[in-house]
């Protein structure tokens, strides 16, 4: 057991001194969330905030598609129960031979096309969403959000490398958005 542990610590410390310097700061946030009641839904609009790390960047470059995941969670007004859970996915491919990123949305079968990466990453970054609900009775409620890069979507061999190295780290913080049901 203890040869498996020191065989682990090693190849952490391997990993973590192979890292490359970025030159520029990468990071996932949240701005800002509205929320407006819909019949039995909520539209909710989610601005953020999406750079990607160096390695994130040449590994979308190099054919690896990326998988982004905006988090969601209803909770009523005591923040003890969770109401309801959602998951928005997007996946971001590079295509060389036509010099084109591409973005599909895990709700859509319609794919975007943008030449540059910025254009797709602003894309996604002011988002409408639509949630359904049910019923929901009036009073104070409190919407979780959060977005990240999702390693276990990578492929096998990068899944490691992607979970100890913090260039692969785009984890917003959890933020909480209050709101109002109205009768």
């Amino acid at each position: 057991m203890r040869f498996y542990v020191s065989l682990l610590s090693i190849i952490i410390v391997i990993l973590g001194g192979c890292e490359q310097s970025s030159d520029m700061a990468y990071e996932f946030s949240i701005n800002n969330v509205s929320i407006s009641q819909a019949y039995q839904a909520l539209d909710i609009r989610v601005q953020q905030n999406l750079v990607l790390s160096q390695q994130a960047r040449e590994a979308l470059e190099h054919g690896v598609t990326l998988t982004i995941e905006l988090e969601m969670e209803l909770r009523n007004d005591m923040a003890a129960m969770v109401m309801r859970r959602s998951a928005r996915y997007f996946e971001l491919r590079y295509l060389p031979l036509i010099e084109r990123y591409q973005l599909s949305d895990g709700e859509s079968v319609e794919l975007q096309s943008f030449s540059r990466l910025r254009h797709l990453l602003a894309a996604i970054a002011d988002l409408n969403v639509h949630v359904t609900t049910g019923p929901l009775a009036a009073g104070n409620y409190e919407l979780r959000t959060r977005i990240h890069l999702d390693e276990s979507r990578l492929p096998t061999p990068m899944r490691l490398p992607a979970w100890v190295s913090p260039q692969w780290r785009h984890d917003s913080d959890w933020s909480v958005w209050p709101f109002i049901i109205s009768a």
